[in-house]
C-alpha cells in the first residue's frame, strides 16, 4: 500500500465553547468510527491509519480534544462527562447517529463514558487501553503526575519536555520524540489537565455491560499493565493485542488497521461491505 501519511481530510468545527480540528476520511454514509485520543497529543496520533481505515469501509472521524493539537481550550478545565458531552456535540454536528467509539488512554474513559451517558448512540467500543486505578493511585497521580513546566528564555523547559517524552517511551525515534515534544508545546505549560480528569474520575463500569467491547492494543502499551484487572473487570470484552507500543498504528499500521476495521464493522454489523485493501 502506497504511503497515507498525511493524506486524510483536515477540517474544524465552531463548537460552543471555541473551534475543534479533526482528521476525516471515508465515505459519508459509511458506518462511522470515531477516534478520541491519548493526552497530551492529538488526532496525528492516528493520522497514518485514517485513510487505511477509509479504505476498509469505514467513515473515520479523529477530533482534537478541546486544548489538544489544533482544537481551542475550554474557558475552564473539564471533567470526563465534560469531554463526552463534547464528543457528542461534536458528533452531532457532523450529522452521525450511531456510531463505535476508539479511544486511547484518557480517550479510552472519554469514550467509556460517552458510551454510559448515551447508550443508544453507541454500537460498541474499542478501547485501545483504559486505566482503571485503585483509590491510592489516583491520589499518588493527583499529587505529582504530570506537573506544569515552567517556561525559560534559555529554552531549559524543552529539555524537562524532551526529557518526559524519553524517558516514558524509550524505543521512540527522534522524529517520534519530536513530534510529541511539538504537542507538549502547543497544549502550553499545563499539559496535565485531562490527565487530572481522568484521576478524579471514577468510570461506572457496571453501567458498561450492555455495551459490546473489545480491548485492542499494542503489548508494550503503558497501559497495558491494566489489562488484568480490565479483564476482570469487563469479563465481556473481547481482547485482542496487537504487536508495539501506544504507537503501533505507526509501528505496525497493516495489523492496527487489520484489527481495528474488522471489530469496527463487526460491531456496525457491516462486515460485508469491507472493501480490499
Amino acid at each position: 500500500m502506497r504511503d497515507l501519511k498525511g493524506t486524510s481530510e483536515r477540517a474544524y468545527l465552531r463548537m460552543p465553547w471555541g473551534q475543534v480540528h479533526l482528521r476525516r476520511a471515508g465515505d459519508p454514509g459509511a458506518p462511522a468510527l470515531v477516534m478520541v485520543h491519548q493526552s497530551p497529543l492529538s488526532s496525528a496520533t492516528f493520522e497514518v491509519v485514517v485513510e487505511r481505515l477509509a479504505a476498509r469501509g469505514l467513515q473515520v472521524i479523529a477530533p482534537d480534544t478541546p486544548g489538544f493539537g489544533m482544537s481551542d481550550p475550554t474557558p475552564e478545565p473539564w471533567s470526563i462527562p465534560q469531554y463526552a458531552a463534547g464528543m457528542w456535540q461534536v458528533v452531532d454536528a457532523l450529522g452521525l447517529d450511531r456510531v463505535v467509539l476508539l479511544g486511547q488512554h484518557t480517550g479510552a474513559v472519554v469514550v467509556a463514558e460517552a458510551a454510559i451517558s448515551r447508550p443508544e448512540r453507541v454500537r460498541g467500543l474499542l478501547l485501545q487501553g483504559i486505566p482503571l486505578y485503585t483509590e491510592e493511585e489516583r491520589a499518588e497521580k493527583l499529587a505529582g503526575y504530570a506537573l506544569p513546566y515552567e517556561p525559560a528564555l534559555d529554552g531549559s523547559h524543552l529539555g524537562q519536555v524532551w526529557a518526559r517524552v524519553r524517558g516514558l517511551y524509550p524505543e521512540l525515534d527522534v522524529d517520534g520524540i519530536d513530534r510529541q515534544v511539538a504537542e507538549y508545546l502547543a497544549t502550553g505549560p499545563d499539559f496535565g489537565t485531562a490527565y487530572r480528569a481522568v484521576f478524579e474520575h471514577r468510570l461506572d463500569t457496571d453501567a458498561l455491560r450492555d455495551t459490546p467491547i473489545a480491548l485492542v492494543h499494542g503489548v508494550k502499551d503503558l497501559v497495558h499493565r491494566f489489562t488484568d484487572v480490565v479483564t476482570a473487570t469487563l469479563p465481556w470484552a473481547e481482547l485482542e493485542l496487537l504487536s508495539g507500543t501506544d504507537f503501533t498504528a505507526d509501528e505496525h499500521p497493516e495489523e492496527y488497521v487489520d484489527a481495528v476495521a474488522r471489530r469496527a464493522l463487526a460491531l456496525h454489523g457491516a462486515a460485508d461491505l469491507e472493501v480490499a485493501r
